[in-house]
C-alpha cells in the first residue's frame, strides 16, 4: 500500500494515538486480569522467580508483556503501549479487510466505527486479551480471504492462544471454508495446510500444558471450572449485548438491511456468520461484559458500513444525507467522549489499604499468598498462588497452609456466589479465616465494608 493512497487511515490512526494518550494519562488503574498478565510475564522471563502462575490463561500476550519487563522497561507502561500498538494494528487491519472485499470508503468508515468506539478506545490501552486476539483473527480473515490457507490456519492459532473464547469467532470463518471449498479442486490439500497452521500454536501449548502439569487440558478445565464459580456479580439478562451495542454504535442499526444487501461471496459470508454465531452464544452465557464484544466489533462495522453506503446509493437527495450522516457521526463521538467523563479515574490511588498491600511485598516475604493479584502488580517478588475461588482455597488449605509466610487478604476479593453456583464457597471462605487466626496479623485496615489485612506465620 502507498502511504499517498492512504492517507485517511493514517489520519484515523493518529487521531486514535492521540485519543489513547490523553486517556492513559488520566487512567492510571489496572485491572485484574491485566495485573495477571503482567505477572505471568515475569514468571515466564524470570523461570519462576518473580511474578505468579495461572494455569488457566493463555500464553502468548503474558510472553509479549515479559519481554519488556525482562529489558527493563517499566512492566505497566510498557504493557500498555504493547496494547495500543494491538489496537492501532485492529484499526488498519479493519481498514485493510474493509478496502479487499468492499472499497476504501467502506474500510476507512468501518476503521473510523471501530477506532472510537467508547469499549474499543476504553480499553485499547487496558492490557486485556481481547483486542490483541482481534487482531491475529482479522489476519486470519483477511488470509482466508485470499486463499492463503496455513496462514489463515496459524493466525486462528495464534488467536486462540491469545484468547481461548476466540475459537468462538473463528468458527464461523472455518464453516464457511468448509461450506464453499468441499466440492472445489484441491480442498483437501487447502485443509491440510489450514489445519498445519492452526495445529502448530494449539500443539505447542498443548506439550507445555503437559510438560508442567502432565495433563494437556488442565488450562481448559480450570477455565470451565472458573467460568461456572466466578463473575456470577457480571451476570445480565439475554439482550444485553444487542441493547449495549447499539448504545455502542447506533449506526449499527443499519446492519437490520444487511439482509437486503447480501452478496454471494463466500469472504462476505464469513464476515457476516462470525458475529452472529458469537453474539447469540455469548448472549446465552450468563456472565456478560461489553468488553467481550471487542471479538467482533471490527466485523459489526465493517457490516454496517457497507450497509449504510448501500442505503446510501438508493437515497434520491445525497448532498442532504450525507450532511445528515456528517451531524449523526459528530453526535455519536460527542456521546462517546461523555461516555468517557463519567468513567472514574485513580480508584486505586486513593485507597489506602489497597496500595500499603502493594507497597508491602516489594521486598522479600518468604512465600507468599494473595486474594487479588493486583497487589503483586509492583512488585517482582514470586507469589505462590491466589486465594479467590473455591478450588484455589482448598489447594491453598490441603497443601499450603504450613508453607505460606505471609497472607494478603481482603475479604471483599473473596465475595462468595450462591450456594446453588458454588457449594463449597462459604465452607472454604470460613476455614481459610480459621486457618489465618493462627497467623500474626501485622495490618488492617478498612474502608466501607471491606478489611485489608496482612498475615504472617507465627514463629517459634
Amino acid at each position: 500500500m502507498r502511504l499517498k493512497d492512504n492517507v485517511g487511515i493514517v489520519i484515523i490512526m493518529l487521531a486514535f494515538i492521540c485519543a489513547n494518550a490523553l486517556f492513559i494519562s488520566l487512567y492510571k488503574d489496572v485491572w485484574w486480569d491485566s495485573s495477571v498478565y503482567i505477572s505471568m510475564g515475569k514468571y515466564i522471563f524470570s523461570l519462576g522467580k518473580s511474578g505468579l502462575w495461572e494455569e488457566s490463561r493463555p500464553l502468548i500476550f503474558p510472553f509479549i508483556l515479559g519481554i519488556g519487563w525482562k529489558l527493563g522497561f517499566d512492566a505497566i507502561y510498557f504493557a500498555r503501549i504493547v496494547s495500543v500498538i494491538f489496537a492501532v494494528l485492529t484499526i488498519f487491519m479493519t481498514y485493510a479487510i474493509g478496502l479487499k472485499l468492499f472499497s476504501r470508503k467502506i474500510g476507512l468508515l468501518a476503521a473510523f466505527f471501530t477506532a472510537f468506539s467508547f469499549n474499543f478506545l476504553f480499553f485499547s490501552s487496558n492490557i486485556l486479551t481481547e483486542i490483541p486476539s482481534t487482531f491475529f483473527a482479522l489476519l486470519a480473515f483477511y488470509f482466508f480471504s485470499s486463499d492463503r490457507f496455513f496462514l489463515m490456519g496459524l493466525f486462528s492459532g495464534i488467536a486462540v492462544m491469545t484468547r481461548f473464547f476466540q475459537v468462538f469467532v473463528l468458527f464461523g470463518v472455518y464453516l464457511i471454508f468448509l461450506v464453499y471449498f468441499y466440492k472445489k479442486p484441491d480442498f483437501h490439500k487447502k485443509l491440510f495446510y489450514a489445519a498445519l497452521g492452526f495445529l502448530l500454536p494449539v500443539a505447542l501449548y498443548l506439550l507445555i500444558n503437559h510438560t508442567l502439569y502432565s495433563d494437556m487440558l488442565l488450562p481448559y478445565k480450570t477455565q470451565s471450572y472458573l467460568t461456572k464459580t466466578t463473575g456470577w456479580v457480571m451476570y445480565r439478562e439475554y439482550w444485553f449485548y444487542f441493547s449495549g451495542l447499539l448504545k455502542e454504535n447506533f449506526f449499527l442499526m443499519s446492519l437490520l438491511f444487511l439482509p437486503f444487501a447480501f452478496k454471494r461471496n463466500h469472504a462476505f459470508y464469513a464476515a457476516s456468520l462470525p458475529p452472529l454465531i458469537y453474539i447469540v452464544i455469548f448472549s446465552l452465557v450468563k456472565h456478560k461484559e461489553m468488553r467481550f464484544m471487542l471479538l467482533v466489533l471490527p466485523f459489526l462495522c465493517l457490516l454496517a458500513s457497507y450497509c449504510l453506503l448501500e442505503i446510501y446509493k438508493k437515497i434520491r437527495y445525497k448532498r442532504t444525507a450525507l450532511a445528515l450522516f456528517c451531524i449523526m457521526c459528530l453526535f455519536w463521538i460527542s456521546t462517546v467522549f461523555q461516555s468517557f467523563s463519567e468513567v472514574n479515574y485513580s480508584l486505586q490511588a486513593d485507597d489506602e489499604g489497597f496500595s500499603h498491600l502493594q507497597n508491602y511485598i516489594k521486598s522479600d516475604k518468604g512465600n507468599v499468598w494473595i486474594t487479588n493479584p493486583l497487589y503483586a502488580l509492583h512488585s517482582d517478588a514470586k507469589i505462590s498462588g491466589l486465594l479467590y475461588s473455591s478450588r484455589q482455597m482448598a489447594d491453598f488449605i490441603s497443601k499450603n497452609k504450613e508453607s505460606a509466610d505471609t497472607v494478603l487478604f481482603n475479604n471483599c476479593d473473596i465475595p462468595c456466589p450462591s450456594a446453588k453456583i458454588d457449594p463449597l464457597c462459604e465452607g472454604n471462605v470460613k476455614m481459610l479465616q480459621s486457618i489465618l487466626a493462627n497467623f500474626k496479623k501485622v495490618y488492617e485496615k478498612e474502608k466501607g465494608s471491606c478489611r485489608y489485612k496482612i498475615y504472617n506465620r507465627v514463629t517459634s
